[in-house]
């Protein structure tokens, strides 16, 4: 009987001795699984937050894409293309990651697939630009490609803040999986070490009188204790005792490595914890270890320290008061290394910090594009065809004289604003740009609703492909009144001008024959009357005919610079290339006369080969020497001197863009010179600094030189000294 209640007792204790083992094992198993998926959802965060990154990344790397098209619009720097391709390579290596991390995630493939497309027609935008060589020549061209850079720019925002959004969501339910696994795992080691336990007490009791069972019993719990320590260093924890009665403490191997220590390198104790604790938690960590010692119970409560090695770790401790198998009352303590969520709470927290940065400028840009269409007195209307939906911006509807809470999204809230006359335009173009045959700019009048004040409007549309929106048609409608009506008011005093011209020509024609015919005639009587009867004159005959002589001279001269000035003004300008060189030979032999006369020393430079109206420069020429031989000193013999050089608008001072390049041409004498003050009165028409009886001239050569500079886009300036001499510079430019 006893036999067989022994073999029943060892075969019970047998089943009791496997079962445990089996349950360990499961809870083992339970556990490792456990584990693994803390391990899990740490490396989804980790990905969370390189998704994160990269998708930052991209966007500032588009948006250097898009300084560098201005740069190149602006300055036109070949480099641009160069640093462009390096950013778009970046970005294809970044999208190439992307597409690693959202293999298993439709939702953020789909977003990708409309990223990729966005970024490749921005990257259109930008090709084009380096390849048509946008300038503000183009302003129309170039405005629209800005306008679409912006919007594409803003589409990609939108789509990478949709992501970062998605992505924020998986952080968050995989941070809430983290959080719970890494709460839930002391509570798992910890039900494993009480259910161990409990078997083992159970079987201690069972086999106390055996001591076979006993050394078992021993190994047994020598093997928990070692899948504890093994736990603690899979579960990042250690675990420390506090015995009430004898203030020692306990520390488990994976504590001492917690603190940066080998396991037993230093006794377990209230003071040289402590050493190990950050000086600017001490305070708040020895504050806790009192109410703990005074409540028996410790609450949870984070803190740093500084390792052997000088790494900063954060720790994570709760503690709590229970029975040791004596009976006698223990704090069991579980300290947890929290310092991967920490750091990955911060750069969660300063991701967030740059995604709400990013939000506040994404509002000022709004607002900004807002402000500028009320500035640029335009506005944007969006036709989306899918679903035949119409989208009008507020400043489109103040454009029309509507409220914009009021007002109905749609053509015929507008049309009714429409000039009747234009009514029928409107209409064809809107159904022209629905079947896609023509969507070029037009313009039409609109009566504001408000004040029925006639309003010009000129309009330009784009058709977008968007995959996720769908295609849609962009409307820009802008005030256009001002510059029609300066057009109007343009054309009109073109008209007027024209007129004029054709009287000026009249006059030309009358001046050529119908006034110098009777001056001929004047002259040659006056010739006849010299030869024939002027010794008859009494002297005071001699003297009026003389004069009459003379006043005919004048007038035959001032004639010819009025034509001459005339033809300047009103000539058809034919430019061709000419070598300055032959222009002056020319001139110079035209003035060979006065030249030989005054004994006159003229020094010329070299001159250019430029496009000119080659009888205008010779006459420049002609009228700039002939003035210095005018004007020269008595008893002094005449010295001419032209220099020329290459001289840049900027350095010189010139009114006009700094960088364009002029021939400086410098006409220097020896004269009599002129007060400084009348320096640009000179240049006026009929304006003279002497008197007729000192020097002959009409006070128009000048004036002709002037006109003739402004003919072929230079510029004519005058320095004198009385009594030392004159210098002329014309500039004429380069190209």
């Amino acid at each position: 009987m006893n036999k067989l209640f022994r073999t029943r007792s060892s075969f019970l204790l047998t089943v009791i001795f496997i079962v445990a083992t089996a349950l360990m094992f499961f809870l083992m198993a339970v556990t490792y699984k456990h584990l693994e998926r803390q391990s899990e959802n740490s490396d989804w965060m980790t990905d969370s937050y390189e998704v994160s990154v990269k998708l930052e990344r991209i966007y500032s790397n588009l948006k250097d894409i898009e300084t560098e098209r201005r740069n190149f619009i602006l300055t036109d720097d070949p480099t641009s293309r160069q640093t462009v391709s390096a950013k778009m390579k970046e970005i294809n290596t970044l999208l190439a990651d992307l597409d690693t991390f959202f293999r298993e995630h439709p939702g953020q493939r789909e977003n990708m697939d409309s990223l990729k497309l966005m970024i490749r027609y921005k990257y259109d935008i930008v090709s084009e630009s380096f390849d048509t060589h946008l300038s503000y020549d183009e302003m129309d061209a170039l405005k629209e490609s800005l306008m679409t850079g912006q919007r594409v720019m803003a589409s990609i925002n939108d789509k990478i803040e949709q992501m970062l959004q998605d992505e924020k969501h998986l952080l968050e339910s995989r941070k809430a999986a983290f959080m719970f696994s890494q709460k839930s795992t002391p509570f798992y080691l910890y039900l494993i070490s009480l259910f161990a336990l409990g078997l083992l007490i159970f079987i201690f009791y069972k086999v106390n009188a055996d001591i076979k069972n006993q050394r078992k019993l021993n190994y047994d719990l020598q093997v928990s204790l070692d899948t504890a320590q093994l736990a603690e260093k899979v579960g990042g924890y250690g675990i420390w005792i506090l015995d009430y009665q004898s203030d020692s403490y306990y520390y488990s191997d994976n504590q001492y490595r917690l603190l940066g220590y080998e396991p037993q390198a230093f006794k377990a104790d209230y003071g040289s914890f402590m050493t190990n604790v950050h000086r600017d938690d001490l305070q708040m960590v020895r504050t806790k270890y009192a109410e703990m010692v005074q409540n028996g119970n410790m609450a949870p409560f984070r803190y740093r320290i500084v390792r052997e090695d000088g790494v900063v770790k954060y720790l994570h401790v709760v503690g709590k008061s229970v029975l040791s198998p004596n009976d006698e009352k223990i704090l069991l303590g579980i300290t947890m290394d929290v310092s991967s969520e920490i750091e990955n709470q911060l750069q969660l927290e300063k991701v967030n910090a740059i995604l709400t940065d990013r939000n506040i400028n994404l509002n000022v840009a709004n607002k900004t594009f807002e402000e500028a269409e009320k500035i640029g007195m335009f506005g944007t209307l969006q036709w989306i065809l899918e679903d035949n939906r119409f989208v009008f911006s507020d400043n489109l509807v103040r454009l029309f004289g509507f409220e914009a809470e009021d007002f109905d999204h749609h053509p015929r809230s507008f049309l009714k604003t429409v000039h009747p006359q234009d009514i029928r335009m409107v209409e064809d173009r809107i159904a022209a740009i629905a079947e896609l045959q023509h969507i070029s700019p037009f313009t039409f009048r609109i009566l504001r609703n408000t004040d029925k004040k006639l309003l010009y409007i000129d309009v330009t549309c784009k058709i977008i492909r968007d995959s996720e929106l769908g295609d849609y048609f962009l409307f820009i409608l802008q005030d256009a009144t001002e510059e029609v009506l300066a057009k109007n008011d343009i054309e009109e005093k073109n008209r007027i001008l024209e007129a004029k011209n054709t009287e000026l020509q009249a006059f030309n024609y009358f001046a050529s024959h119908d006034l110098q015919e009777p001056l001929r005639k004047i002259q040659t009587f006056i010739s006849r009357l010299k030869d024939k009867e002027y010794d008859r004159l009494s002297d005071t005959g001699k003297q009026y005919l003389e004069r009459i002589e003379s006043s005919s001279g004048r007038m035959r001269l001032l004639i010819k610079d009025l034509l001459q000035f005339s033809r300047t003004t009103s000539a058809e300008q034919v430019f061709e290339t000419a070598d300055l060189n032959q222009l002056m030979y020319n001139a110079l032999e035209e003035l060979h006369h006065p030249i030989e006369e005054k004994k006159a020393v003229i020094k010329t430079e070299s001159l250019p080969v430029l496009s000119v109206v080659p009888f205008q420069i010779q006459q420049l020429f002609i009228n700039l020497i002939s003035n210095s031989l005018k004007y020269s000193r008595e008893n002094v013999t005449p010295e001419i001197k032209v220099t020329v050089g290459r001289v840049e608008s900027g350095d010189e001072g010139l009114p006009v863009k700094a960088g364009n390049y002029f021939y400086k041409m410098v006409f220097s004498d020896n004269g009599i010179g002129f007060e400084q003050q009348y320096a640009e009165k000179i240049f006026t028409l009929f304006s003279r600094l002497h008197g007729k009886l000192e020097y002959e001239g009409t006070g128009i050569g000048l004036a002709i030189c002037k006109k003739i500079a402004e003919n072929h886009s230079g510029f004519i300036k005058a320095d004198g000294t009385p009594g030392e001499g004159s210098v002329f510079t014309v500039y004429l430019p380069v190209q």
